[in-house]
């Protein structure tokens, strides 16, 4: 009898706890340009907002040295993280490196949209510090 009722109390447990997860639909799936999707990611607060999010997180002393333009990519997660951060062009390791855990550490941004859905979208972004 104990058993069963252990048995009993199991299946009623995992119900409770599973999550109802719906599958991605085949819009969600695909990664999305910054110019092809239909609704654009953005930081909160703008593009300006964001530069001066990269500029107050970036050591003082790496600033001063460097006077260039910097290019980075990155893709803007469907949950408005970033991830697979690349700094592509105008900066030294020492920037490649702050600057890519200063972007994957960012707040999350307003996701992209497509044909109504939340979709991951590539986005190339450049600025001077």
């Amino acid at each position: 009898m104990k058993k069963y009722i252990l048995l009993l109390f199991i299946i009623l447990t995992q119900n409770l706890i599973s999550q109802n997860i719906e599958p991605l639909s085949p819009i969600q799936k695909e990664l999305y340009d910054f110019e092809t999707v239909q609704v654009k990611p953005e930081f909160p607060g703008g593009k300006e907002k964001f530069i001066e999010y990269i500029k107050d997180n970036l050591k003082k002393s790496d600033i001063d040295k460097s006077k260039e333009q910097i290019k980075t990519s990155f893709i803007v997660e469907m949950d408005g993280s970033i991830t697979d951060v690349k700094v592509i062009k105008g900066a030294g390791i020492k920037i490649k490196k702050s600057l890519k855990k200063i972007l994957e550490n960012s707040p999350k941004w307003l996701c992209g949209e497509h044909e109504g859905y939340h979709v991951r979208t590539k986005v190339d972004f450049a600025f001077d510090i």
